[in-house]
C-alpha cells in the first residue's frame, strides 16, 4: 500500500463571471497523486469538460470551499476571491500589483504571471502559454463579430476578399494572432516599436511597420505619432492590440480620430483592456460600438477555448508542483530557489511556508 501524500492541495472552482478554465485537469491530478492529496470544489472543471466523477476517479476528493482553502496549497486560474489562511500558499495566474505592501498575516501568493519570460521556467510559464491561446481566440472572436468569410478555398466563379488585419505590439499573443489570421487567409500587418522585431514578424509572413515611439510620451509629438498610426491603420478591418508595460497603464494608441477613419464594420480586439486599454473607447469585459467599429475589451477570450486552455494551464501547474514537492516530502518553499523568488515577488517575512 502506498504512503499517504504529505501535502494537501486544494483546487478551487473559478468564481470570476464567465471564467470557464480550471487550473488542474484530472489527468494531471492523477500524475501528481504520489506527491499530493487533492481536494476539489465540486463543479470546478465542468465548463472545461471535466466532471466531478473524473476528478474522483483521478484520486481527488470533493470538499466544501471552506475545506479546500484550508489545504497547504490552493490552486486556481485567477486570484482566489475568498480568504486563504496565512498558513497556506495560493498558486494562480494574476498580476503582480498586490505584493509589495502585503501584510505578514496574508497567505503566501505564488503568481504564475511572474514567471513570464523567465528562461529557467519556460515549461511552467503559464502566462506565455495562455497568451498563445489568447491570440488565437482573439482572431476567432474578431472574425465572428465581422461575420466575414475566409478566403481559404476559392471555387470557380467565386471570390472572397481577404480580411486586412493588423496586430499592434510584438509579443506572444499578437504573433499568435497573426499566425491564426494568416491561416484564415488574412492579409496581415504588424505595427511595433522596435525595428529589431522585423525579422520575427516577416518569418510569419506578415508585413512589419514601425510605430513612432513618441506615441508613448506626453506632449505634441504624441499627437503626431497617433495621427501617423491612424494613417497606418486606416484600411484595416481587424486590429488586435496588446501594447503595455507590466505594472503600468496601457497607452492610448487609438483615439477617436483614428477610430473614425476605420472602415465601417471593423473590429478592434483590445488585449490590453485589463490595463486600461490601447483604444480610448475600450471598456473592460464589454464590447462597445463607436463610429460603426466594435471594440472588444474582454479579459475572458482564453475561456472561449476552455478545454485546451485548461489542458495547457494544468500542464504548467503540474510541472511547477513537481518542482516544489518530491514524492514523500513536505511542501518547502526554499528562499534560495530562484524560481520561487520570481513567483513570490516579495520578501515574505515570517510566513511559515517559506523555509
Amino acid at each position: 500500500m502506498s504512503e499517504p501524500a504529505h501535502v494537501r492541495a486544494g483546487l478551487l472552482r473559478e468564481a470570476f463571471p464567465g471564467e470557464r478554465r480550471v487550473a488542474l485537469t484530472p489527468g494531471d491530478i492523477r500524475r501528481l497523486s504520489s506527491r499530493f492529496g487533492f481536494l476539489f470544489e465540486p463543479g470546478c472543471g465542468e465548463l472545461a469538460g471535466h466532471s466531478d466523477d473524473d476528478y474522483a476517479r483521478a484520486g481527488a476528493r470533493a470538499a466544501t470551499p471552506a475545506d479546500v482553502v484550508r489545504c497547504d496549497l490552493v490552486v486556481s486560474v485567477r486570484r482566489p476571491d475568498r480568504s486563504i489562511p496565512s498558513s497556506a500558499a495560493s498558486l494562480f495566474l494574476g498580476s503582480s500589483v498586490r505584493g509589495a505592501n502585503a501584510s505578514p498575516d496574508q497567505s503566501l501568493e505564488l503568481d504564475l504571471a511572474r514567471l513570464e519570460g523567465f528562461a529557467d521556467a519556460a515549461a511552467m510559464d503559464a502566462a506565455t502559454i495562455q497568451a498563445t491561446v489568447l491570440g488565437h481566440a482573439a482572431v476567432l472572436e474578431g472574425v465572428r463579430l465581422m461575420r466575414a468569410g475566409h478566403s481559404m478555398l476559392t471555387l470557380e466563379g467565386s471570390f472572397v476578399r481577404p480580411i486586412r488585419m493588423a496586430a499592434i505590439g510584438v509579443n506572444t499573443a499578437s504573433l499568435q494572432a497573426i499566425a491564426t489570421a494568416r491561416k484564415l487567409g488574412a492579409l496581415t500587418h504588424v505595427l511595433g516599436l522596435n525595428e529589431s522585431d522585423r525579422a520575427k514578424v516577416e518569418r510569419l509572413g506578415a508585413k512589419f511597420s514601425a510605430i513612432d515611439t513618441a506615441i508613448l510620451a506626453a506632449g505634441p509629438k504624441r499627437e503626431q505619432a497617433r495621427r501617423q498610426l491612424a494613417r497606418q491603420l486606416a484600411s484595416m478591418q481587424m486590429i488586435v492590440t496588446n501594447l503595455h508595460e507590466s505594472g503600468s497603464a496601457a497607452p492610448v494608441l487609438i483615439d477617436e480620430e483614428a477610430l473614425s477613419s476605420l472602415p465601417a464594420g471593423s473590429v478592434i480586439i483590445d488585449l490590453a483592456a485589463a490595463h486600461g486599454g490601447n483604444c480610448a473607447f475600450t471598456r473592460i469585459d464589454q464590447t462597445v460600438t463607436a463610429h460603426a467599429v466594435s471594440i472588444v475589451g474582454s479579459t475572458l477570450l482564453a475561456s472561449n477555448e476552455a478545454a485546451e486552455a485548461s489542458r495547457l494551464f494544468s500542464d504548467c501547474v503540474r510541472r511547477l508542483l513537481e518542482h516544489l514537492v518530491q514524492p514523500g516530502e513536505h511542501l518547502r518553499l526554499d528562499r534560495e530557489d530562484p524560481l520561487l523568488d520570481h513567483l513570490k515577488g516579495r520578501s515574505d517575512g515570517e510566513n511559515p511556508r517559506v523555509s
